[in-house]
């Protein structure tokens, strides 16, 4: 008999989404819907490109800024975004971020602005926000352009809270909430610099429907595959040729491959295809966020059953902030990948860090290095979520706080488990 598994993340669709993604493959007329999603956007000042990466090197390009000029990025982030910051001859400057709100350290912020800083990107990451108004007056006073990667934070366009940085990124790629298989929204508050940003898209080629519909085609199989027994057979299946169900999940929904800096390049300069445009407008008028709802409660549940762990020192990351909606849930223990042992032998798959990464400052290269992300979802029982519970007690209860690695693991992470929560 297959032991059923429970996937770290469902993707947020179904299969009707995936036969509406089908049907629309014949649309037509892109500049048309585009025009459609970016006036009922709300703001008015939004552009849909084919994604947030893709919407950060238009911007990038359209700054013009001098060669070295640097850009001061938290030190959690996403790997190609600096590659992308680098490849236009720009430099990423790390700068750390606070455990509990996922914040970057406004001090150091401070210290590491000179005469080549031309802005400040902060990562709003695995599903939750980072409130970013005490930067905005330090921003403002040394003339810095603030950009927001809030791709992994979307929940529905009627629940946007309103823009406080100069531009914004959302993203509806394969993972994302509301996914559309791809597509994202800038919203630019300049209109100079929205209007060049349209400009220099309006340049590059368009992408290929057939793409779109090879995205479909596996994506209906990643659908077929979320199922605890079918997850579970694919995990055997991915053992039995000398893998493992995550590395072949992380290839499988990587948006643009792992080419070098100029493949990618290539890969993010296209505009959306009809069919993608039509699919991203059909999710942002449907979904009501109601799945939204129930994977934060999930996650305040998980959270609240690990609340006696502080003392052994288990770190929920981003658990100050003050909207949650675990897109993805992080923990932070001393032996990940023993974690995610015991995880799988109870059934359940848990991911380390992927595309996620540290690219610089003490507190943020602790918490990636023991980084774990647990499921939390809708369609996780009850038994499994007291089971991923159950399991990530059990492994950090069996470290003594005496032990002097634990002790060093301790200094480095500097954080607690905050039950005081408010999602939503």
């Amino acid at each position: 008999m297959i032991t059923p598994i429970y996937p770290t993340l469902r993707l947020d669709l179904t299969f009707r989404h995936v036969f509406g993604a089908g049907l629309r493959l014949a649309a037509g007329n892109p500049e048309r819907r585009q025009a459609d999603i970016e006036a009922d956007w709300p703001g008015g000042d939004a552009v849909a490109f084919l994604s947030v990466r893709s919407a950060f090197t238009a911007l990038l390009e359209a700054v013009h800024w001098p060669a070295r000029s640097e850009i001061l990025v938290t030190g959690i982030n996403i790997s190609d975004m600096t590659r992308i910051i680098e490849s236009f001859g720009y430099v990423a400057v790390p700068v750390d971020v606070d455990p509990a709100t996922l914040a970057p350290d406004l001090a150091e912020i401070s210290d590491k602005i000179g005469p080549a800083t031309r802005g400040i990107m902060v990562a709003q990451l695995f599903g939750g926000h980072t409130d970013i108004t005490p930067l905005l007056d330090l921003a403002r006073h040394h003339h810095l352009l603030v950009i927001e990667d809030s791709a992994q934070a979307f929940t529905t366009k009627s629940a946007l809270l309103p823009r406080q940085s100069d531009v914004r990124l959302f993203s509806f790629g394969l993972l994302k909430t509301g996914t559309a298989l791809g597509g994202a929204i800038a919203e630019v508050g300049d209109p100079k610099l929205r209007r060049r940003m349209r400009e220099i898209q309006d340049g590059w080629s368009r992408q290929r429907r057939a793409t779109y519909a090879g995205k479909i085609a596996k994506v209906f199989m990643m659908v077929m595959l979320q199922r605890p027994a079918t997850y579970g057979l694919f995990s055997r299946l991915c053992v039995a040729v000398g893998s493992s169900s995550g590395a072949v999940v992380r290839k499988f929904t990587r948006g643009f491959g792992s080419g070098d800096t100029s493949a990618l390049m290539r890969a993010l300069r296209q505009q959306p295809c009809a069919p993608l445009l039509a699919m991203l407008g059909w999710r942002l008028k449907t979904d009501d966020g109601s799945r939204v709802a129930r994977r934060a409660k999930i996650g305040e549940r998980i959270i609240a059953g690990l609340a006696d762990l502080s003392d052994a020192h288990v770190s929920c990351l981003g658990s100050a902030q003050s909207r949650r909606t675990h897109w993805l849930l992080p923990i932070s223990v001393q032996d990940p990948e023993g974690l995610r042992r015991d995880l799988a032998r109870a059934g359940v798959d848990a991911h380390g860090a992927s595309n996620v990464v540290a690219i610089g400052g003490r507190k943020a290269t602790a918490m990636v290095d023991g980084l774990v992300f647990v499921p939390c979802y809708p369609e996780l029982t009850d038994d499994a979520r007291a089971r991923v519970c159950d399991v990530v007690r059990a492994h950090c209860l069996s470290f003594s706080p005496d032990d002097v690695a634990f002790a060093h693991w301790s200094h480095q992470n500097e954080v607690a488990l905050d039950v005081h929560m408010n999602p939503m």
